[in-house]
């Protein structure tokens, strides 16, 4: 592997649902299936939405693993490995097959909303809450926050904003290739995942 291959990044899945105090139990939701996590596998989950710091940057096992390390979080890497063989989190390269594969088995769910544009910065679309936004887009990826939890995988609703581009005239490839609008918005996903502006899941119906 050389040093400009994609880097390969966390990502988690599911959604907080709730805690049971009582136990000591994190409760998350992927698709129609709840999954009850240990104190210790629920922080290696919250720790994968992305860095304690908002410093955007690939989010790499590694640089997960030392923030494990800086909270005093033990056993990350065998944490890490039930989380992933569980479908919690999964480990993908944006631009390379296994982003395809992340893309094909979920979906992209908003859990704020579209703030939209203004006259002053027409080409920055912000999510968020009424007078606070998280985090400012291109319209390529609001186009996706808006719209793709309506597909039953991330990949179609790639698939179907680079149609719709076409079919309305655009010619960018940043607008127009599926491939590419998956590898942009992976890239800068955590930017997204940190604040809870989103959250990936699976399709609810086998």
């Amino acid at each position: 592997m050389t040093s400009d291959a994609p880097a390969l990044q966390v990502y988690p899945i599911g959604q907080l649902i709730g805690v049971r105090a009582v136990v000591d139990q994190f409760d998350v939701r992927v698709g129609a299936g709840l999954h009850s996590l240990t104190a210790a596998e629920f922080g290696v989950w919250a720790m994968a939405h992305g860095p304690a710091d908002h410093v955007p940057r690939p989010w790499t096992p590694q640089a997960l693993a030392q923030q494990a390390a800086a909270v005093g979080l033990t056993g990350f890497p065998e944490r890490l490995a039930r989380l992933e063989a569980d479908g919690l989190v999964a480990l993908a390269a944006p631009g390379t097959p296994s982003a395809r594969a992340l893309a094909e088995r979920v979906r992209l769910v908003p859990l704020v909303i579209g703030l939209g544009n203004s006259a002053e910065a027409p080409d920055a679309y912000s999510v968020g809450l009424p007078g606070r936004p998280l985090a400012v887009l291109t319209a390529a990826a609001y186009d996706l926050f808006e719209w793709a939890h309506m597909e039953s995988s991330l990949w179609r609703a790639c698939e179907g904003a680079a149609a719709t581009a076409v079919r309305v005239g655009l010619s960018d490839a940043a607008s127009t290739d599926p491939e590419g609008l998956l590898t942009a918005l992976l890239g800068d996903l955590h930017r997204l995942l940190t604040p809870n502006a989103v959250c990936l899941d699976t399709w609810a119906v086998d």
